[in-house]
């Protein structure tokens, strides 16, 4: 008869760095966001709860923060928005680069 094989002991990984410092967007500019959308989510229309600020065109491909180019979102809603994002599109909650608006 054979000795069952032992199962390693799982050991506890130390997270990895952050590769960039968290990108802080301007309080004004939050706030004109914020303001403009009536401190409700744009993309399920709930008001209230904690809103972050979602870039309609990703920083990676040029965008800015101005309050005209950044949209108020719930974090959840904010996963949906990348998780579809053909109806993000459609909704103008994501942008082409080169696009304008």
């Amino acid at each position: 008869m054979t000795q069952p094989i032992s199962k390693p002991t799982p050991r506890r990984r130390d997270p990895k760095p952050l590769r960039s410092k968290p990108h802080v967007i301007p309080a004004p500019v939050k706030e004109d966001v914020l303001d403009r959308a009536g401190r409700v989510c744009e993309w399920c229309g709930v008001p209230g709860g904690r809103l972050i600020i979602h870039h309609k065109l990703l920083r990676s491909q040029g965008g800015r923060d101005r309050w005209q180019d950044c949209a108020a979102v719930h974090a959840l809603c904010h996963t949906a928005i990348h998780a579809e994002p053909t109806e993000a599109r459609r909704r103008g909650l994501i942008v082409a680069a080169g696009a304008k608006g």
